[in-house]
């Protein structure tokens, strides 16, 4: 009987140990999905974790010098939005299809302190100052290709067809040329709906590789704690041929610097939102036509966690002021 009952109680012993190792188990569970809630990661059924939002990465290049990105967005399959921590390139966002900025094919000017006919002719502004839909500019061709020599509609970025006759890029490599094939293989086409300007009328849709944000897609960035303002790389200054930064931002003190959104100015042909660079209270500009040179670059692209691994390091904290919500335009 002895036996018996001491055999008993190891039995018992071990149910217990077992009851509280799967305790044990179960709490660790619970304290791993908890840690990857906070962060805004996400386990993968391979044992990866997705990166959190606002993590910095690196994916691709541009001439040369590797891409720093931040995760503004994490989805359910394994896919990830990121934004380009700085503005890359200054670019114009579409040329003048007549050939020089702000003249007509007859050579009329329409620079004036006043208001000229391209002011309130639609079809007029959009010809002499580019045309603000996303889905046939310049910029997005640049963007969404691979090619050494990319394939422009009409004239394509030409010096002559900007704002200064400057900046010029129908002879550079488009954006994606420096990525390697696994690189451009990973990057999932986006389907974008982009409000249209005056000369459309409605939504206009694009499906794209590289693509610039909108106004709403803003509020992603405030989510993921990411910087809305952003400056420029030491490249992107070297290679601008402009002296706008330097006149704009840093006469002022600001090394924040204006950034081109896909979002056409409602009532006008060429006109664009710019992220303003936060020397006053407004978050964004509407003034500027889309064939002025000088202002930045920061793509964004969707890429797939499951076709390649994405290195980097922890995101920084920013202020509140440096989020803020994009609720201002002018």
């Amino acid at each position: 009987m002895h036996i018996l009952h001491s055999e008993k109680n190891r039995n018992t012993d071990k149910r217990k140990r077992a009851l509280e190792l799967i305790e044990i188990l179960v709490v660790v569970a619970v304290c791993i999905i908890m840690y990857f809630h906070e962060r805004g990661a996400t386990p993968r059924a391979d044992g990866d974790t997705l990166p959190a939002l606002g993590d910095r990465v690196l994916f691709g290049t541009y001439l040369g010098e590797p891409i720093e990105w931040r995760v503004i967005r994490n989805g359910n399959r394994g896919e990830v939005v990121l934004l380009s921590e700085h503005i890359l390139t200054m670019k114009a966002f579409n040329a003048a299809d007549s050939g020089d900025f702000n003249y007509d094919d007859d050579g009329n000017s329409y620079w004036s302190v006043g208001r000229t006919e391209a002011d309130s002719n639609m079809e007029l502004q959009a010809h002499v100052r580019g045309n603000s839909r996303w889905a046939d500019s310049d910029l997005r061709a640049w963007l969404n290709s691979d090619r050494e020599n990319v394939v422009y509609d009409g004239i394509g970025p030409v010096a002559s067809a900007m704002s200064s006759h400057k900046n010029g890029y129908a002879s550079e490599p488009g954006f994606l040329n420096g990525f390697t094939r696994e690189e451009r293989e990973a990057i999932v086409p986006t389907e974008n709906v982009t409000n249209g300007n005056v000369l459309d009328g409605g939504e206009i849709r694009s499906t794209d590789l590289v693509y610039l944000l909108s106004e709403e897609e803003l509020s992603w960035l405030v989510e993921a704690n990411v910087n809305i303002r952003a400056r420029p790389t030491a490249q992107a200054v070297r290679q601008d041929q402009t002296t706008w930064y330097n006149m704009y931002s840093l006469e002022l003190g600001i090394e924040a610097y204006y950034w081109w959104l896909r979002e056409p100015v409602p009532d006008t042909a060429s006109n664009c939102y710019v992220v303003d660079i936060g020397y006053r209270s407004r978050l964004l500009r509407g003034d500027k036509a889309v064939g002025l040179e000088g202002f930045g670059v920061r793509p964004a692209v969707k890429v797939d966690t499951g076709k390649i691994t994405l290195s980097g390091r922890e995101p920084e904290r920013v202020t509140a002021e440096e989020t803020q919500e994009p609720d201002s335009q002018e």
